[in-house]
């Protein structure tokens, strides 16, 4: 069974969950989500190993959503899963 981008996140270093926020590494990726509050839009920052981003900007419409719909939006957004993974 695969396990889904929050998961793999809490499964590498550094990981650290709070309720409008999560950050942790992944690959070497640093993969970090913030709002300012739950009626607020995600914040979604991914960088590369090189320190490149690969996502930096707000998620739309993502008001109500919850870290881990974050995380897998970062992750798509970033395309760090392939279907190999």
């Amino acid at each position: 069974m695969k396990r889904t981008p929050i998961q793999r996140l809490r499964a590498g270093a550094q990981f650290d969950e709070q309720p409008d926020s999560v950050s942790g590494y992944w690959r070497g990726h640093h993969v970090w989500v913030q709002r300012d509050d739950a009626e607020s839009a995600w914040y979604i920052r991914v960088n590369h190993p090189d320190g490149g981003y690969l996502y930096d900007g707000y998620w739309r419409d993502s008001e109500g959503k919850d870290g881990s719909d974050a995380i897998a939006e970062a992750f798509a957004g970033a395309e760090l899963l392939e279907s190999k993974q």
